[in-house]
């Protein structure tokens, strides 16, 4: 909170810091029940952390190959030409007439961290002739190195061997593509150059052919990562090497959850109600419980939004003029009411050659389908919401009214480009979108919970204090939220066991007029005598409140105070609740700050403490 000359020269009784402190005040009281079976387990409950990780990498310099080192007697160089994204990102090889050796590219040299592996990929399709073999290769002659060789024929890996913990695997693309991919461990620093070699069938390591100008190659998405990913990150000249924001799982079980934004500021304490993700296998689209309409799953093809390799590769099949799409199977939204509560779906999504459309098949979406451009993070049509979770990972959210017996159904699209109906898409077998973390949840977005057979639940947050220095008489206090979803969500609530004595502020509900207002409430003796809406243009910001009797006073953002002269006293108090005004109530969002002042302060210091 900022300083001036007008701020509060009275001491606050309590003084509370969410946003720096990255722990809790000894005298508050927190909870949340993370005992399954009833709720999630402490690894279903996540939050975004201060940590940064690894989120995706390059270590090859110049991933089309276009300056990689090779005689001049060996090859022929042609660059520009078609790669299987569509692109003329790819360079072509043909061999020349030059007798009987090694046929051979060799990347620019990189140290290696020792015992660390390296998964080394390459796309590559056999462009003329009948060179239908190719070896990927790393490292010295005889030891400390490691090779697979692969039929570009049928896709095949036909040999592999080496001293570095060797294993080989290949992806299938668009006619004739494939990626051939080499994962090993380096076991020293000793630095490795990255090969490929023309090869015949069990040729062994780095084969002698005979050349032929008949045969040629071509290469696009040349790639070495530590991460294990094989989607593709081109490079033209420096490595890449991309760091985002980790959604982490609470350690232990009711932990505190303190939030951080993609660009590292924190947002505070995270106060949610009960949610539910009543979608099945949440992060495994290879299940049964999901449909894949004309589209391939590659999982664990990327690093996730929690830093794992986690993430699925859904790609586009080579049918055309059609749509391709995945969704779950069953979704049932039991026990809501049809025409008045809402679904929200949700998952993280990243650009890998399409952008996303979700649509529900049985509700009507609030704005209609949504197309999300994740290649420029904006909602391109429809009423959804992007949230950045960096290195190109958007959460993307998008809510329904219920409009049958309970059943839900999103779908989501693979686009080519930002506009809908798309039916005519080619499915050219290799684009798609990365995709993490599917929830589908009643009314608005909350936290990502994860599943697997059954729907899963995570409790609410409780947050109180029970020593918080109020001795009666005037009261002051001071906020700072963001967020707030649902029916009347909480900042903060000082109270007596039955409400009957209270004073709060919340958010105004969001079905109401004025959603991004707030309000303060107070109760004396049982009996309303304070119900007035604190005018604010923004769903975030400070909020301070005086209260004496016959003398009430309220900003925001250092906006012009407003009052209210219709108060009675408060009698006797004994609990300060954060994030909530009662047990249900939570704010669904973040509290930063909270000061309480045993006077009334002027408005003058009011505005001072909220500018």
């Amino acid at each position: 909170m900022s300083i001036s000359n007008s701020y509060p020269t009275q001491r606050a009784t309590l003084n509370l810091d969410f946003a720096n402190s990255g722990k809790l005040d000894s005298r508050i009281s927190f909870s949340r029940a993370d005992t399954p079976p009833t709720y999630a387990a402490p690894s279903a409950v996540h939050y975004w952390s201060n940590e940064k990780h690894l989120s995706s990498e390059n270590l090859v310099t110049q991933s089309d190959a276009s300056n990689w080192i090779f005689s001049s007697a060996d090859y022929t160089k042609t660059a520009s030409q078609s790669g299987p994204d569509g692109s003329t990102n790819a360079t072509k090889f043909a061999e020349k007439a030059n007798g009987s050796e090694q046929y051979q590219l060799q990347s620019r040299d990189f140290t290696p961290i020792a015992n660390q592996e390296i998964t080394y990929s390459v796309w590559l399709k056999q462009t003329s002739g009948t060179r239908n073999y190719q070896q990927l290769r790393v490292g010295n002659i005889g030891a400390n190195q490691a090779f697979a060789t692969f039929n570009l024929t049928n896709g095949t890996v036909d040999q592999t061997g080496g001293t570095l913990g060797v294993s080989a695997s290949v992806n299938a693309g668009p006619t004739g593509w494939y990626q051939c991919v080499l994962r090993f461990t380096p076991t020293s620093t000793t630095a490795l150059s990255f090969y490929i070699y023309a090869a015949s069938a069990s040729g062994g390591e780095i084969p002698n052919v005979t050349g032929d100008t008949g045969n040629s190659f071509t290469l696009f998405g040349a790639q070495a990562s530590t991460t294990g990913e094989t989607v593709v990150n081109e490079t033209s000249g420096s490595i890449h090497r991309s760091f985002a924001p980790t959604l982490k799982s609470v350690a232990n079980a009711g932990d505190p959850r303190f939030e951080y934004a993609a660009d590292g500021q924190s947002v505070g304490l995270l106060i949610e109600a009960q949610k539910s993700n009543l979608a099945l296998n949440s992060n495994d689209i290879t299940a049964a419980t999901w449909n894949k309409i004309r589209v391939n799953v590659s999982a664990n093809s990327a690093i996730g939004p929690d830093g794992a390799l986690s993430a699925s590769l859904i790609s586009e099949t080579t049918d055309t003029s059609t749509t391709h799409y995945f969704l779950p199977l069953s979704v049932i939204a039991s026990g809501y009411s049809v025409g008045s509560d809402k679904v929200t779906h949700s998952v993280f999504a990243k650009y890998a050659g399409r952008n996303l459309r979700v649509v529900d098949s049985y509700n009507p979406m609030d704005g209609g389908s949504t197309v999300f451009d994740l290649q420029n993070g904006v909602v391109s049509t429809g009423g959804g919401v992007m949230q950045d979770c960096g290195n190109g990972w958007w959460r993307c959210s998008v809510t329904a009214t219920l409009s049958n017996s309970g059943n839900v159904a999103p779908q989501f699209h693979l686009v080519d480009g930002t506009t809908w109906p798309n039916a005519n898409d080619a499915g050219d077998g290799y684009s798609g979108i990365l995709i993490y973390g599917l929830q589908t949840e009643q009314q608005s977005m909350s936290s990502y919970i994860t599943t697997g057979s059954a729907s899963v639940s995570r409790a609410s947050d409780s947050c109180s204090v029970a020593d918080f220095g109020y001795t009666g008489g005037p009261v002051s206090v001071v906020s700072e939220t963001s967020g707030g979803s649902g029916s009347f969500p909480g900042c903060w609530v000082i109270k007596n066991s039955t409400g009957s004595e209270a004073l709060q502020l919340y958010k105004q509900s969001a079905a109401a007029t004025g959603a991004t207002d707030f309000r303060v409430y107070a109760n004396s003796g049982g009996a309303n005598t304070v119900d007035t809406l604190i005018n604010s243009s923004a769903s975030a910001g400070k909020i301070a409140v005086s209260y004496g009797v016959n003398d009430v006073a309220f900003t925001s953002s250092g906006n012009a105070v407003q009052t209210d002269t219709s108060a009675s006293s408060i009698g006797s108090v004994d609990s300060l609740i954060i994030g909530g005004i009662t047990t249900t109530n939570q704010l669904n969002g973040h509290i930063k700050r909270l000061a309480l002042y045993n006077v009334a302060l002027s408005d003058t210091e009011l505005q001072a403490i909220t500018s």
